[in-house]
């Protein structure tokens, strides 16, 4: 990537569209009020979401689509659960801003954090929220889900130094993307993007993740193998071309 942009463009910033995926199964009780208030936060930009549902039988796509009547939604309906990464990737390529986010629809992030986060994106390439940078917190885990997620995390050092890679809502320029050659499996579409994205810097913005108040968490034993996964085929990926990192 080259330099970052100068404070002189500003403006030109402040027209470039954001694109924001949200990959959904099973959320219909979370989509409106996600929708909502991502909509107040990007009041100042232009912006879409790009709801991308794996057929959920709860009829979260009928929502979206009448949804789409009021606020710029595009829907990608797929058919079969295929999972969040792929989901994500999807989106990926429906996407036509210059920015392109993601986040989760089971409010557990909080969608105003997703304001912060543009605001750190004419200084850096890609904007995540964090749990584990200072004031990030966690509410209502276990002590065993937070070793799990610690342990994953550690797991991922040699990858990068980001301390939140496993995130579920961040900020990314299109550039950051553009020539990345995906190969997802399971939930953690960021760390691939870490591993395999053009970028020079990233801007951690602490957030507290939040408890689950509708509907049920998707993540099993089964995602866990994904993850381990996941790792081999980036470590593999990364010692065999030797890219540098954050």
């Amino acid at each position: 990537m080259g330099k970052q942009p100068p404070s002189t463009n500003l403006f030109i910033w402040k027209r470039m569209k954001i694109s924001v995926i949200i990959p959904t199964y099973n959320e219909r009780e979370n989509l409106e009020t996600l929708v909502v208030r991502l909509h107040n936060c990007l009041s100042s930009h232009a912006h879409e979401f790009i709801i991308v549902d794996d057929d959920s039988p709860d009829g979260t796509c009928e929502l979206a689509r009448k949804l789409s009547a009021g606020y710029p939604i595009k829907v990608v309906l797929r058919e079969g659960k295929r999972g969040l990464a792929s989901a994500i990737v999807d989106g990926f390529k429906e996407a036509t801003g210059e920015i392109i986010g993601v986040i989760d629809a089971d409010l557990q992030h909080p969608p105003e954090v997703i304001r912060e986060l543009v605001e750190q994106i004419p200084q850096c390439d890609i904007a995540i929220a964090s749990r584990y940078v200072k004031n990030g917190k966690v509410e209502g885990w276990p002590f065993l889900r937070r070793l799990v997620s610690r342990a994953a995390t550690l797991l991922s050092r040699p990858l990068t130094r980001v301390k939140d890679p496993m995130s579920g809502c961040f900020l990314t320029k299109i550039a950051v993307i553009k020539d990345i050659k995906f190969n997802p499996i399971g939930y953690k579409i960021l760390l691939e993007v870490l591993v395999k994205g053009c970028y020079k810097k990233v801007k951690e913005v602490p957030y507290t993740f939040q408890v689950r108040r509708h509907g049920q968490s998707k993540l099993g034993f089964s995602e866990y193998l994904k993850y381990l996964k996941l790792l081999l085929r980036l470590y593999q990926y990364k010692f065999i071309t030797g890219r540098r990192q954050v």
